[in-house]
């Protein structure tokens, strides 16, 4: 899991938010990744269609989901 990307620090970041647990995890995990507060970590999970990678270079370089996502590209064909 480690050299495929996934985890960070300690934690597991490759969360897939499909529930309302795994939401309120991922959630938890920007706040203390990102320093975000929690109104702030569900805007940008909600702005990343809850894909928690995306939503961590999102709030860590304050780009866009087109420029943090790398599979948009596949999608602009």
């Amino acid at each position: 899991m480690i050299k495929l990307g996934y985890v960070t620090g300690n934690r597991m970041t490759n969360v897939q938010t499909r529930n309302v647990k795994l939401r309120a995890r991922a959630i938890r995990i920007l706040q203390s990744e990102a320093g975000l507060d929690e109104q702030q970590a569900e805007t940008v999970l909600d702005a990343a269609d809850g894909n928690l990678p995306v939503a961590l270079v999102m709030s860590k370089t304050g780009q866009s989901r087109e420029k943090a996502d790398p599979r948009w590209k596949s999608r602009e064909v």
